[in-house]
């Protein structure tokens, strides 16, 4: 219990991204209820596999499953989770606003290279900018940890 509350996810645990718009469900199971509907690139924690079905942990640490083929471990991505996000041209809080200037809270996205605690990260449209580390989740696993 402790441990669970340090750390943002479980040991084994993998990042994956939705391939394209999924519908995430209560249970492994296509009549299952649907609990949320995500865009293409959403970030993943997969928790578990079963069934041709991923058990999958979002950014607010609720569990859902969607079809394992749905999502893939071949890229990364990120998700806003503050309201505003401000994207840039380079990485400085002082540069210049990107043409797409902002994105909004659950706004999924496309993760490139890092420099320092900013990220490069391209929308849906293909357009790129960076974002603070700050104003983003992504998925992270902790495969041990001793104290």
């Amino acid at each position: 219990m402790f441990a669970t509350a340090l750390f943002p996810c479980f040991t084994g645990a993998e990042p994956v991204c939705a391939k394209s718009a999924i519908t995430l469900r209560k249970g492994a199971g296509a009549n299952e209820p649907v609990t949320w509907r995500v865009a293409r690139n959403m970030p993943l924690l997969r928790l578990e596999k079963k069934g041709g079905w991923s058990k999958v942990q979002d950014l607010e640490g609720d569990v859902h499953w969607v079809k394992s083929a749905d999502v893939t471990n071949k890229i990364r991505c990120v998700v806003v989770k503050t309201n505003v996000a401000s994207l840039r041209r380079r990485p400085s809080p002082n540069g210049e606003l990107s043409d797409l200037k902002t994105v909004d809270r659950y706004t999924p996205l496309k993760r490139y290279e890092n420099e320092r605690d900013w990220l490069q990260v391209e929308d849906e449209t293909g357009r790129r900018a960076w974002i603070h580390e700050s104003q983003i989740w992504k998925p992270v696993t902790v495969n041990s940890f001793s104290f």
